[in-house]
């Protein structure tokens, strides 16, 4: 029975795919954002463009840009974008969401290139202390599990 039940599991899994590999980033890229009075609060807009750096995981560092808006105010923060991986032909999309004051939850969304077919999910984490809020630039740390189709 349970090898019947493994050949069911190993028939059902993509065979293409890898499994997850644990990724870990930073970003750091300058502040690049725009505030509006939207009653109680703001409505804010960034474009934020640097470079990330990899710590674990089968990507190579290169440049990002990071679009987003959302609102802010005595109830927290809301918004949502998407960051731009790489360059060229090779790069890789992660939509994020504002999940509380200096974190975000993520996933990819496309992939081009050496990139082709990524997945994956994670967490960021912006560094919010008062010594970095104070400069124009910004530092997130973001990890994570992703797949990559298996090389042929």
């Amino acid at each position: 029975m349970f090898r019947i039940a493994l050949a069911t599991i190993f028939l059902l899994v993509p065979h293409g795919l890898v499994a997850g590999e644990r990724v870990s980033a930073t970003n750091f890229y300058i502040l690049n954002q725009e505030e509006f009075d939207a009653g109680e609060g703001i409505f804010w807009i960034q474009d934020n463009v640097g470079t990330f750096t990899v710590k674990e995981g089968p990507i190579a560092p290169g440049y990002v840009r990071c679009v987003g808006s959302g609102f802010g105010g005595p109830g927290g923060v809301t918004g949502e974008g998407v960051c731009v991986y790489g360059e060229s032909l090779d790069t890789f999309t992660m939509k994020w969401k504002v999940e509380r004051f200096g974190e975000n939850s993520w996933h990819i969304v496309e992939a081009t290139g050496k990139y082709a077919g990524m997945t994956g999910r994670g967490t960021t984490k912006t560094r919010v202390q008062a010594k970095f809020l104070k400069l124009r630039h910004r530092v997130s740390d973001w990890f994570g599990e992703i797949e990559l189709p298996k090389a042929d």
